[in-house]
C-alpha cells in the first residue's frame, strides 16, 4: 500500500480526488442503471414515441420495448430502424423514417450497432442503445490525458465535460454527440502524439457519425503549415481524405434512398439571429411566475440561462484567449463560428439542443482554461451545465403502478413477464416523492397480459380524482360492474378483490363522461387520475385447488394436459379471504390425470383438519403416503414434495378411522377439512 501511495505521489495524483474520479464513475453507473426495465432493457432511453405516425420496420414488430405512450419520441427511434438495415435498402425505411435522406448520413453509429449485434434485431437494438454508455467509460478514460486526479481543478474539467447537460442527453436519449466527442478527443490524441495521418483517418470516419465532426479536422492545419505554401498540397490533401467518406456515403444515398427533401435548413440561421431568439424567450418565461410553480429543479428557463451562460463564456474565452498553435483551440473556434449560425431547431425548447450540439467546445474549453485560482470563476461559469446532470439524467418515471407478487407468479419462462398495457388515451406516468399517478383524457382501459397458462387473481387499490367532479365506472372485458361512483379534486378510494386474469389478454375499462379539462399552464386535456395503483398478484384457486405449472406441462388453449377431479364425497369449495377449502363427507378420492406418455413431476401441499380428533391416511393405491392425528383444533400441514403423477391416472384417498359428523350450525355429515390445496407441476 505505502509502494502504491508513493508512487501516487511521484505522479502527482491525490488520492482524495482519485477517489472523488471513482465515485463520479460510480454515479453514472448507478444512473445509467435505473433505466433497465425488466423484459425492456435499456430501450427506454431510446425514447420510442406512442404517438408516432411513422410506420415502423417488421424486426420491430417481434420485440418487446418501451413506448411513451404521450410522446412523439425522439431521433434514437429512427436510427435504431436505420441501424437493422444499415444498406438502407430495405423499403420500409422511408415510411419508418421521417427524411430518411437526412438521417442516414449519420450512419457509423447505425453500421457499429449491427455488427456488434450480429444483425439480430434484439441484439442490435441492445447494442445501439448500449453505446453511449460504453463510450461514456472510454472518455471517462481518454480525458485523464488531459485531466488526470492530481487537482480539484481538474475533477471540474473532467466531470463538467461528462456530466455536462449536453452529454447526459445523449446518454438519456441514446443520441450520436457523446460517441462523436469521443472520436475527436482519439483524433486529437493521435495528432498530439506525432501521428497526424492517423488522426486524418479518426476524423475522416468521425464525419459519419455526424457531420459536424468533420470541424475537428481543424486540428490538423497547424499554422506553421498554412504560412507556407508549399504544404498546402499536404493540407489539401488531408482536408480531401477527411470529407471523402462522407462525400461517398452520401453519393450511395442519392443513389439508393434519393434526394433529401428536408436537409435540416432549420438547423441554420443568420448570425447570432437563433441565439437572440432564445435568449429572449428564456427572458419571458423567467418572470412568468408559473414557471417556478414547481420549484428551482423544476423551472425549466434556468436551465436555458445556465446553458446559455456557459457557453457563451466558452465563446468569449475562444474568441478573445486565441491560442493558433493549440489544436484543441482551432477546433474549439471551428464550433464557435457554429454556434453563431445555429438555428431555431437546434435552440428551441428548454434548455434546447445547444449543449449537445456544442459539446466539442466544452471539452475544449475546459483543456484551455488556464490552471489558478483567478480563472476559477471561468471556469465554473463554462460548467454551470454540470447543475443539470441530475435533471437530464433523471431516471424513468415508473409505470404508473406497483406490481407485487412471487416471481413465479410475476414471470414465466415460456410467457414471459406479466405486462400492464395502457390505453392510448392515457398520458405519460407523472412521480413526485413517492407519489405516482397518471392522467387520462378520455374513457379508456388497462389491458393485463397473463403469461400463464393458468389463471392468476389480482387485488387492486388505488385512488380516482379528477379535476371537477364526475361519475366513472369500471368493468371488465365482458362488462360485468367493477366499481362504480363519483369521483372529485380529492380522493376517492377504490379497493378491487378477487380479479381474476385468465390467460392471455384481460381488459378493465374506465369509462366516464369524457368532459376534459385543461390545467393552468398545462395543455393536455384531463379527464381523471389514476393515482398509487398497487396491484397484488397470485394464482387464482379454482374449485377448491390451486394448479400451477409450465405450458408444456399443464397445457394452454383451454387443453389442460393434466386435470383434477375432486370424486365423491366431497363438499363443493369454500372461500374467506386467502383461504379456501373443501369438506369431505367420508373416505374421498382426488383424481389426477397426467395426459403426457411419461412420468411428471410433482409437488402436492395443502392444510389438513378434522371435524373431530382422528388418524387420518393419505394413500397411492396400497402405498401410504402420509398419516397423521388432525382435530377441529389441531392442523397438520402436508408436504408431498416429489410425488410421480404416471401417466393415465393417479388416485389420491383421504381416508381417517371416524365416521363424519355433524357440526353446529351445518347440517352436514363432515369428516376432514382440505385446506389451501396447490399441486405445483414440473418437468421430468
Amino acid at each position: 500500500m505505502r509502494a502504491m501511495l508513493k508512487n501516487m505521489q511521484n505522479k502527482g495524483i491525490k488520492p482524495l480526488v482519485l477517489l472523488a474520479y471513482v465515485l463520479g464513475i460510480g454515479l453514472f453507473i448507478a444512473a445509467f442503471a435505473r433505466y433497465y426495465i425488466p423484459e425492456k432493457g435499456f430501450s427506454y432511453l431510446i425514447s420510442f414515441g406512442g404517438k408516432q405516425a411513422h410506420r415502423t420496420v417488421d424486426e420491430l414488430k417481434n420485440l418487446d420495448f418501451y413506448v411513451q405512450a404521450d410522446s412523439e419520441g425522439y431521433d434514437a427511434q429512427y436510427y435504431v430502424q436505420i441501424a437493422m438495415h444499415p444498406d438502407l435498402r430495405e423499403p420500409r425505411l422511408k415510411e419508418a423514417v421521417d427524411s430518411l435522406p437526412y438521417r442516414a448520413r449519420r450512419i457509423l453509429i447505425c453500421w457499429a450497432s449491427y455488427v456488434m449485434g450480429f444483425g439480430q434485431p434484439e441484439g442490435v437494438m441492445a447494442a445501439y442503445v448500449l453505446q453511449n454508455a460504453l463510450c461514456w467509460f472510454l472518455l471517462a478514460g481518454l480525458l485523464l490525458r488531459w485531466f488526470p486526479p492530481t487537482s480539484w481543478s481538474n475533477l471540474l474539467r473532467w466531470s463538467g465535460v461528462l456530466f455536462s447537460f449536453g452529454m447526459c442527453v445523449s446518454v438519456r436519449n441514446s443520441l450520436v454527440d457523446g460517441p462523436s466527442l469521443l472520436l475527436i478527443a482519439i483524433g486529437v490524441m493521435l495528432y498530439e502524439k506525432g501521428k497526424p495521418w492517423w488522426s486524418t483517418a479518426v476524423f475522416a470516419i468521425s464525419g459519419l457519425g455526424k457531420e459536424t465532426n468533420m470541424l475537428g479536422a481543424a486540428a490538423l492545419a497547424p499554422w506553421k503549415d498554412i504560412k507556407k505554401v508549399w504544404r498546402w498540397p499536404m493540407l489539401l490533401l488531408r482536408g480531401v481524405l477527411v470529407a471523402l467518406p462522407l462525400a461517398l456515403w452520401l453519393i450511395y444515398i442519392d443513389r439508393v434512398v434519393g434526394p433529401a427533401a428536408d436537409m435540416g435548413v432549420r438547423n441554420f440561421d443568420w448570425p447570432l439571429m437563433g441565439y437572440a431568439r432564445k435568449w429572449q424567450e428564456v427572458g419571458k418565461e423567467l418572470v412568468d411566475p408559473d414557471s417556478w410553480a414547481m420549484g428551482i429543479f423544476y423551472c425549466r428557463p434556468l436551465w436555458s440561462v445556465f446553458m446559455l451562460v456557459a457557453l457563451t463564456t466558452q465563446f468569449l474565452f475562444l474568441v478573445f484567449r486565441p491560442a493558433i498553435k493549440q489544436p484543441w483551440w482551432r477546433i474549439g473556434i471551428s464550433f464557435a463560428v457554429l454556434m453563431l449560425v445555429l438555428g431555431d431547431a437546434v435552440w428551441e425548447g428548454y434548455p434546447g439542443a445547444g449543449s449537445r450540439v456544442l459539446l466539442p467546445m466544452q471539452l475544449v474549453f475546459n483543456v484551455l482554461v488556464p490552471r489558478g485560482r483567478a480563472w476559477l470563476p471561468v471556469l465554473i461559469l463554462g460548467n454551470l451545465t454540470l447543475l443539470g446532470a441530475p435533471s437530464a439524467l433523471q431516471p424513468p418515471e415508473g409505470d404508473g403502478y406497483q406490481l407485487n407478487g412471487t416471481v413465479s407468479v410475476m414471470s414465466s419462462l415460456e410467457g414471459g413477464r406479466f405486462r400492464v398495457v395502457y390505453g392510448e388515451e392515457w398520458h405519460e406516468p407523472e412521480r413526485h416523492q413517492e407519489r405516482y399517478w397518471r392522467w387520462c383524457r378520455a374513457s379508456s382501459e388497462v389491458a393485463f397480459h397473463n403469461p400463464h397458462p393458468f389463471a392468476l387473481e389480482a387485488e387492486m387499490n388505488f385512488i380516482l380524482s379528477s379535476l371537477e367532479p364526475k361519475g366513472i365506472t369500471l368493468s371488465d372485458g365482458e362488462n360485468n360492474e367493477l366499481w362504480s361512483g363519483q369521483i372529485k379534486d380529492g380522493v376517492t378510494r377504490v379497493h378491487l378483490e378477487k380479479i381474476v386474469l385468465q390467460p392471455g389478454s384481460n381488459v378493465i375499462y374506465f369509462k366516464t363522461d369524457d368532459q376534459v379539462i385543461h390545467a393552468n399552464k398545462d395543455p393536455r386535456r384531463l379527464s381523471y387520475c389514476l393515482k398509487d395503483w398497487v396491484i397484488d398478484l397470485k394464482v387464482a384457486p379454482h374449485d377448491g385447488i390451486v394448479l400451477t405449472g409450465p405450458v408444456t406441462i399443464f397445457g394452454a388453449n383451454g387443453h389442460r394436459l393434466v386435470k383434477v377431479d375432486f370424486l365423491e364425497n366431497w363438499f363443493e369449495a369454500e372461500r374467506q379471504n386467502e383461504n379456501y377449502w373443501r369438506w369431505t363427507g367420508g373416505s374421498a378420492d382426488l383424481l389426477i390425470t397426467n395426459n403426457h406418455s411419461e412420468v411428471v413431476h410433482a409437488r402436492l401441499s395443502f392444510m389438513l383438519n378434522g371435524i373431530s380428533k382422528r388418524t387420518v391416511i393419505l394413500s397411492h393405491g396400497e402405498r401410504t403416503l402420509w398419516e397423521g392425528k388432525v382435530s377441529s383444533k389441531n392442523s397438520e400441514k402436508v408436504e408431498l414434495g416429489s410425488l410421480g403423477l404416471n401417466p393415465g391416472i393417479t388416485r389420491l384417498r383421504f381416508k381417517s378411522d371416524r365416521a363424519a359428523s355433524g357440526a353446529d350450525n351445518d347440517n352436514r355429515l363432515l369428516d376432514l377439512s382440505v385446506k389451501n390445496l396447490r399441486l405445483e407441476l414440473s418437468a421430468p
